[in-house]
């Protein structure tokens, strides 16, 4: 339904002297770029969701009138963030696979304005499928009930079926949202493969999530 992407800035995400800021520098798209891709997406009426790495990844979506945002579980308790993200208008995705039930409600209780999606998912890459701990979904919806609505974020390997099997698996707690990495070609063995899948497996699996 929705392509999602990763939007970040390196003088924002990182101090200059951290070994890792070169890499996002180099890797990061600049305003004009997101740009053409958000263009892209409209011209082709896809709906677009961004993860917002700062204000600044939020200034630039928010200008674009996307569909959807998602914070990271590692900005939980970023208080700016969240209450930049409580006047946006449209659906606001929680990651909160590696949160604490104290980060989800700190979280909550700033975005009281909202019904959030709390995304479950263990963020390692690839993801042991005896680590993916779905239950955590039901545990969760416990805890949370009806203030939040629920989704899967699957990190298992992109060659592994049980990348198909755990997202279905998944729709058994109620979830009405799965986010599925997808790259080009998994040979190229770029940033993020590892969880990720080629275009022809997507198709497969939206058909078949679709038809479950």
């Amino acid at each position: 339904d929705a392509i999602k992407f990763q939007v970040y800035f390196a003088d924002e995400f990182l101090v200059y002297h951290h070994p890792r800021y070169k890499h996002f520098k180099k890797q990061a798209f600049n305003i004009n770029e997101w740009k053409k891709i958000f263009q892209e997406c409209k011209n082709n009426k896809i709906k677009i969701y961004c993860d917002v790495f700062g204000l600044k990844a939020f200034e630039l979506v928010q200008k674009y009138k996307i569909d959807g945002i998602k914070v990271h579980s590692s900005d939980l308790n970023n208080y700016h963030l969240l209450q930049a993200c409580n006047q946006f208008k449209k659906k606001i995705f929680l990651s909160c696979g590696g949160s604490t039930i104290n980060e989800i409600n700190y979280a909550l209780n700033i975005l009281r304005d909202k019904k959030p999606i709390l995304l479950h998912g263990f963020q390692s890459y690839p993801t042991r499928a005896e680590e993916s701990n779905l239950s955590r979904i039901a545990f969760l919806k416990k805890i949370f009930g009806d203030k939040c609505e629920y989704g899967y974020q699957d990190h298992v390997s992109g060659s592994d079926q049980l990348s198909t099997m755990l997202p279905i698996t998944s729709m058994k707690y109620g979830v009405k949202y799965i986010e599925k990495h997808i790259t080009i070609n998994r040979n190229l063995k770029g940033v993020d493969y590892y969880s990720s899948v080629e275009p022809k497996s997507f198709k497969r699996f939206v058909s078949i999530i679709r038809l479950i």
